[in-house]
């Protein structure tokens, strides 16, 4: 019977721990540290210290709090024996980065960064289609509206608002550059321009226009949650085809000379991308190389913060 402790249960925490609650193997716990919250609907056994968090002994951390604690709960657990899944992005500042990777190195954990559009099916296409077709260019869209993201909720008090707690579109919305990394590899050169335009956030960037070259090629990345419309579209760009995949609507297009020439409608959903990543973080729990893990998702990461404060 493994042991996994949530770090934070929020609407994606909630949305992992669902998940997890399926598996007769599993057993739940969850850290909450706020006094006068009420217990979780899942059920699952609540701790507060972290005296009882050693008591039991978990064998694996889902770390889905607010952006900004993601690194130092990262190092506690780890320092604790705990495998690691850190949901997307690392964190919000690198100044502990270092102090992680190395508790990791020395502790022989596994880990995980948690980007789950990689197990989208589309998105796997893409990749075999980037492996056989010389790029001309890649663009990738992402716009939705916050108030809306978590029904019930003031969107004003959630951490994506706030810059303090690692919020704004950059950091929220990075599995855009995320696959602009998994498809083409390193960034050599990332710029544009990002800001505050909307009433959607309380100081946290609500858009951004992204620049980035890479040695497979140049993408441009757009992305803003202050937007009216909800859309996530990839449009590659090759000699012979362009291909559009509107990844809410399940829909790929292929155009030659301006023409559509193939469609075809993928089934299945966003939840189906969410157990094929725990099935796939589980099944790799022993194997330190997983994709992803701490060490793959660093130089990333830190490419994203330099953009993020020093432009």
């Amino acid at each position: 019977m493994k042991k996994i402790i949530f770090f934070g249960l929020g609407s994606i925490g909630v949305r992992h721990a669902r998940i997890l609650k399926q598996r007769k193997d599993i057993q739940l716990f969850a850290f909450r540290t706020y006094k006068g919250q009420q217990k979780n609907h899942l059920a699952i056994p609540e701790v507060n210290r972290w005296d009882e968090v050693d008591r039991i002994k978990p064998d694996v951390a889902f770390i889905t709090n607010p952006t900004s604690l993601h690194i130092d709960t990262a190092i506690q657990c780890a320092k604790r024996g705990m495998h690691l899944f850190i949901e997307k992005p690392m964190g919000s500042q690198t100044k502990q980065l270092t102090r992680l990777l190395a508790t990791v190195a020395r502790q022989k954990r596994t880990t995980y960064v948690a980007y789950v559009l990689r197990f989208h099916p589309m998105i796997k296409r893409i990749k075999k289609e980037l492996e056989r077709n010389r790029l001309l260019h890649l663009r990738v869209s992402t716009t939705s509206y916050l108030p809306s993201w978590r029904a019930g909720r003031d969107h004003l008090k959630g951490y994506s608002a706030s810059k303090r707690m690692g919020g704004g579109v950059i950091y929220d919305l990075s599995h855009e550059l995320d696959l602009v990394w998994f498809f083409l590899g390193e960034f050599k050169e990332m710029k544009g321009n990002f800001g505050r335009h909307s009433d959607v956030t309380v100081d946290a960037e609500d858009y951004a226009d992204i620049c980035i070259q890479t040695n497979k090629g140049p993408a441009n990345v757009h992305m803003n949650f202050l937007s009216q419309l909800t859309q996530r579209i990839i449009q590659i760009d090759f000699k012979e085809k362009a291909i559009v995949a509107d990844l809410n609507k399940n829909v790929w297009e292929e155009y030659r000379q301006g023409q559509l020439v193939k469609k075809k409608i993928y089934k299945g959903n966003l939840d189906d991308c969410f157990e094929e990543q725990i099935d796939y973080f589980l099944k790799n729990l022993h194997n330190q190389r997983m994709m992803n893990n701490v060490f793959d998702a660093a130089p990333l990461f830190k490419q994203i913060y330099q953009f993020k404060h020093h432009r």
